[in-house]
């Protein structure tokens, strides 16, 4: 499967503020941004007909680019589902494309016992991949992001990065050349262990930090649960939207409106931005028509 052509677009808001944005979006409709780099690595190593399972929410984007990338490379899929069975457009295109959803307790998810679901479930020899696909062959591969053709002969004094499980932000970070600033922005609601666990991922993949030329850090977007989206980043997603700019909810929404509240305190003047879009715009038609009716009763100025 090769990547298509990613590439930069510069945005100019009305405010003033103006940033490169990295299209990862455009790798493919399905295996949509970092899921791309994530996912491809850990399924290169399989052979026809292997068998891989893996663990998500009913809107998981990790999920629907597992089933995606599985069904194109030949492969068996297995996804845990977090909580009651339920259909979704995510989870319905999951099954088109062949994976077995097994729906679990919330309590099970948690703990994620892989062995114990194996024997209960039958499956055999299953390749487990992380929730949300981190591990250090997705950090080998977001690593490579930095190889793309567009990022050629760039140079940004800071990149922003949404951060759920930490792979996309180690990969960065690995790979990234001398002198940039990685900030991750918490898509969580607080930073939890993500410094931790971006720590270990880099540990995992051979990147120690002593090694590390390049600064990072992890800050928190936005102090609402994940998946949380309040009645300003629902404006704002529809502002971005006519403004001719299509963000994900979760992830990357978060770190644009974090992105403009920092510009409106003059903490970003003069410096060469770039954020990252990390894809994931399938979960958008589970919710546009919720972030419509909340954009609606917003009061107040948004921040671009």
């Amino acid at each position: 499967m090769q990547i298509p052509s990613i590439s930069i677009e510069t945005i100019n808001l009305p405010n003033g503020f103006s940033f490169d944005l990295l299209r990862l979006d455009q790798t493919d409709r399905l295996i949509s941004g970092n899921k791309w780099f994530k996912l491809l690595p850990n399924l290169s190593k399989l052979n026809l007909g292997d068998l891989v399972a893996s663990f998500g929410g009913p809107h998981s984007n990790h999920i629907h680019a597992l089933a995606y990338a599985a069904q194109n490379l030949g492969l068996k899929s297995v996804g845990f589902i977090r909580g009651e069975p339920q259909s979704t457009p995510t989870l319905e295109d999951a099954k088109a494309c062949g994976m077995q959803l097994i729906f679990i307790d919330r309590d099970t998810y948690r703990e994620k016992p892989t062995q114990s679901l194996a024997d209960q479930y039958q499956l055999i020899n299953p390749y487990w991949i992380p929730e949300g696909g981190s591990n250090h062959s997705a950090v080998e591969g977001c690593a490579s992001i930095w190889h793309q053709a567009c990022l050629q002969n760039r140079v940004y004094d800071q990149v922003y990065v949404a951060v759920g499980s930490g792979g996309t932000l180690a990969g960065l970070v690995a790979g990234a050349p001398d002198g940039v600033e990685l900030i991750g922005l918490s898509a969580l609601g607080s930073l939890a262990d993500l410094n931790e666990r971006v720590s270990e991922l880099l540990t995992q993949a051979g990147h120690l930090q002593t090694e590390q030329s390049v600064q990072w850090s992890i800050e928190v977007a936005l102090q609402q649960r994940y998946g949380k989206v309040t009645a300003e980043l629902a404006a704002t997603q529809v502002r971005a939207q006519i403004l001719g700019l299509l963000l994900d909810p979760i992830y990357t929404l978060r770190v644009f409106h974090y992105l403009n509240r920092q510009y409106l305190k003059h903490r970003l003047t003069g410096k060469r931005l770039l954020m990252v879009h990390t894809g994931g715009l399938q979960g958008l038609r589970a919710q546009q028509e919720r972030i419509n009716r909340l954009a609606n009763e917003f009061v107040g100025p948004l921040p671009f």
